[in-house]
């Protein structure tokens, strides 16, 4: 998913954020920023750290490409999300539907009619707080914070149990469309991986 100039409580003002924040994502084909992801367990007050590249681009596309010794890759190109470990050779896939991209943190933002039908939307501290309106176990609230250019720079995503992931976006730079396939990653030698049938 993770983004807002907030300067007054109100549900109006949050929603100008939300278009402000729209507004930056979609002012280039695509974006490229640094990333540093911290997971902190429910009970604890610190986590492990990692990070890597974050690329974005709109409809709605995303890549995390995690660097060190945990690399491993997670994408979403719109109807499927993979995580690609290369290192342990294993490629998983998720189809999918509305309510499931609509709580990607970051991507969903593109579109802030979406982010508004799934999550209930207000301002907190000069930040933007999104409650999802239906409760789902991985997701009870996304807190983001935008830098001065409105884009984010900070994410905090935290489930029901009290789990928290939190991500920090600095470096953030235009690129041009980077095209699909970059979002569909796969193993060396193999095709982009598919969602289990059910």
């Amino acid at each position: 998913m993770t983004v807002i100039l907030a300067l007054l409580l109100t549900t109006t003002t949050a929603s100008v954020s939300l278009e402000r924040l729209s507004t930056a994502l979609l002012s280039a084909p695509a974006w490229e920023a640094r990333f540093s992801q911290t997971y902190v367990p429910a009970g604890l007050e610190t986590g492990s750290t990692d990070s890597g590249t974050l690329t974005i681009a709109p409809p709605l596309r995303l890549l995390f490409e995690y660097t060190g010794e945990a690399s491993r890759v997670f994408a979403v190109d719109g109807t499927t999300a993979r995580l690609v470990d290369r290192g342990a050779a294993t490629c998983d896939a998720v189809a999918l539907d509305r309510g499931a991209w609509a709580r990607l943190p970051l991507a969903t933002l593109f579109d802030p009619a979406a982010t508004r039908a799934t999550f209930v939307v207000s301002s907190v501290d000069g930040a933007l707080r999104l409650v999802p309106r239906e409760p789902t176990p991985d997701l009870a609230e996304v807190v983001i914070t935008p830098s001065a250019n409105d884009l984010p720079e900070r994410v905090v995503v935290t489930d029901r149990a009290g789990n928290r992931n939190e991500f920090r976006l600095t470096q953030w730079r235009r690129i041009g469309d980077p095209g699909e396939g970059m979002f569909r990653p796969h193993l060396p030698g193999a095709a982009p991986c598919l969602p289990d049938e059910r």
